[in-house]
């Protein structure tokens, strides 16, 4: 049996978008061996709205009102803000005991994806 490592990065208020990139990042670093460890990160999102691939924009009722993006995870519309603790989860699973053969060697827990934005948040 191999020791597993799993950093936990506790990032605080980080924006959706910019979590989304760091997520593609390490997911990327894993695939490639540059990231020898596993990752978790737990944040939190300022006012959000991601919209999975079950998703209406009418599901949105103020998207004036909030960031929203469209992401491809299955769901539909999810609210993420302040105060609310959210973990992504960056995994090889094809380790040693760490999951099925067939699994990818890498993936964020959310939004691996499109990714795009919808709407800006109003100020």
């Amino acid at each position: 049996m191999t020791d597993r490592i799993l950093e936990v990065v506790q990032a605080g208020l980080v924006p959706y978008a910019e979590a989304l990139e760091w997520q593609r990042s390490l997911a990327q670093a894993r695939i490639e061996g540059r990231l020898s460890h596993d990752v978790l990160l737990l944040l939190e999102h300022p006012p959000v709205v991601t919209l999975g691939r079950n998703s209406r924009a009418a599901h949105v009722l103020r998207p004036d009102a909030v960031e929203v993006f469209e992401v491809e995870r299955g769901g539909d519309v999810t609210y993420h803000g302040p105060g609310q603790l959210v973990g992504y989860p960056i995994l090889d699973l094809r380790r040693e005991g760490g999951g099925h053969p067939n699994a990818g060697p890498a993936s964020p827990a959310c939004g691996r994806g499109a990714g795009r934005s919808r709407a800006s948040a109003s100020t």
